[in-house]
């Protein structure tokens, strides 16, 4: 579900995003040969979907992303609004525009996972 502009803190998105990151690294360290079974050689695989994701959708948005907020959450005076604070960066947007492209392309991984494990979808692609 995609978030409605303006709205919410992007600090809790990002975070919810490196938990996603984190998360996935953790269960790929764990049980990797298990995910990409040799019988699937050339087919989608949880592991090869999950790669793809840490490297090339969310380690890339985490790491232009994280340190760039957290100075500008560092200049923030004590006893200011949380919220107020962050809708006054000038790379607000710009920021909130890259989070709903990942979250697109989250959705669409989602989605090839699903076709992958002939599952059925637990969220729409909206």
């Amino acid at each position: 579900m995609e978030q409605k502009p303006g709205a919410g803190i992007v600090r809790e998105e990002l975070n919810s995003i490196y938990s996603l990151f984190a998360c996935t690294r953790d269960i790929l360290r764990k049980y990797g040969p298990e995910l990409a079974p040799r019988g699937r050689a050339g087919g989608v695989t949880f592991a090869g979907i999950a790669v793809e994701m840490v490297n090339t959708v969310l380690r890339p948005l985490l790491t232009k992303w994280h340190p760039a907020l957290a100075e500008w959450e560092a200049t923030r005076q004590p006893g200011a609004s949380v919220v107020v604070h962050e809708r006054a960066w000038s790379q607000i947007e710009d920021l909130r525009s890259e989070v709903a492209e990942t979250r697109k392309v989250l959705l669409d991984l989602a989605a090839d996972l699903h076709d992958a494990m002939q599952i059925q979808p637990l969220i729409g692609n909206t």
